[in-house]
Order: structure tokens, then sequence, then C-alpha cells
């Protein structure tokens, strides 16, 4: 169903109902409605949404064929608004400062993918499944570097940028003065959590999005 695709186009860009209700001058109730009745999306509803948010695949949203989003670049240009080309850090270099390497590794020797999100920093393939299920191995990270002596959203995902390599966790609050907690997702004893101090960390990035292999 058409609502069901636009439910998954939400998810991604990070909208939800209030917000696309104000965007689009719906009625309030209009999206939960059209789940919890089981009915799909009125074609006036549909040709709202194709006209305000102009990076989705009518094709798309309609039959379920083709890709999400336009990437393809129209006559006037990449739409650099829309899309943005981020660095993807190798797994090689996952072993290593991510700040070395960024200062060492000029952008054009360094793979870019591109990003259905703005503000992204870096992209990161996950190694590994201690953060599995919600961030399979093989899969990409989007995430923004922050200021993390300002303020540090405590059970959000973060990219660490470590004296021991980069790794990927869920951050807690550190019983430990000057530390943070890691915390992996997935259960298993072997992915205990671990303490890192904050003079051991170089950077820290909010992850933003995963895309996961199909």
């Amino acid at each position: 169903k058409k609502i069901e695709r636009f439910d998954k186009y939400m998810k991604i860009k990070g909208l939800n109902d209030n917000k696309v209700t104000n965007n689009l001058g719906l009625s309030i109730g209009t999206l939960g409605k059209s789940r919890k009745e089981n009915r799909d999306l009125s074609e006036k509803n549909i040709e709202k949404i194709l006209n305000f948010y102009t990076d989705l695949n009518r094709t798309w949203l309609l039959t379920g064929e083709g890709s999400m989003l336009t990437t393809e670049p129209s006559l006037a240009g990449f739409n650099e608004v829309e899309y943005t080309r981020v660095p993807l850090l190798p797994i090689s270099a996952q072993g290593g400062s991510l700040n070395d390497f960024i200062v060492s590794v000029s952008l054009q020797d360094c793979e870019k993918i591109i990003s259905p999100i703005k503000g992204a920093d870096i992209a990161i393939t996950i190694s590994g499944d201690s953060m599995a299920d919600e961030y399979p191995n093989g899969s990409i990270v989007l995430a923004k570097r922050i200021n993390e002596r300002a303020f540090i959203d405590w059970g959000e995902v973060y990219v660490l940028d470590t004296c021991n390599g980069v790794v990927v966790k869920t951050l807690t609050p550190s019983e430990k003065e000057d530390c943070v907690r890691c915390v992996s997702i997935n259960p298993n004893p072997i992915y205990a959590p671990f303490e890192v101090a904050l003079n051991d960390i170089y950077g820290v990035y909010r992850v933003m999005l995963c895309m996961a292999k199909k």
C-alpha cells in the first residue's frame, strides 16, 4: 500500500505525523486514520506528498517499483541540498584514529556514498555482530560529529574515535569519573559493556541513519 511505502519514507527522513500534517496542510489525524482503518492515501493527498517531498520517487510511491528516492540528477543539475556525498571510512582504517584518517587522506582519494539525509559528516561500515540486530554486520551508518563536551544524549548510538580505534556503541553514563560507558545492543555476554576515558576519545559522532543491505 502507498501509505505503508510513505511510512518507510517518513522513517528514513525522520518525519512524524504532526510534521507531515503541517507541511501538507492535511486534516489532523488523516495519516493515523488511514492506517487504523486500513485505507490507502487518496489521490489528492498523494499529489500533495509528491509536490512537497520532491525527492520521493513517484513510481516507487505508487507501485513500489524502483528506488524510494529520486537519485538521478535532473536537467537543472544535482540537487546538493537534498543529496550530499559523504566519505566512507574503509574497514581497514577502523583500527586506527578516525581523526588521523580524515587529516591524512584527501577527499578525492576516499570513496564517497550518496547520503539521503542532510548533515552527515561520515559513513562507516559496521563490522561484527555486537550491534545486531539494529545495526547488522555489513550495514552502513551515517554519522554527524558533535561536541561531546557540551552535551551527549545518553542511550543513543554513537561512533567513537578512540586511541584504540573506531567503535560504534550506545553511550550511557559511567560511574567512573571522566569516562563514558559503551554498551552493545547484542545481549551476548561476549559483547560486555566497557568504559572509555574522555581523554582517550578524539571525536564523537551521532549516528543519524543505518542503511542495511537487503
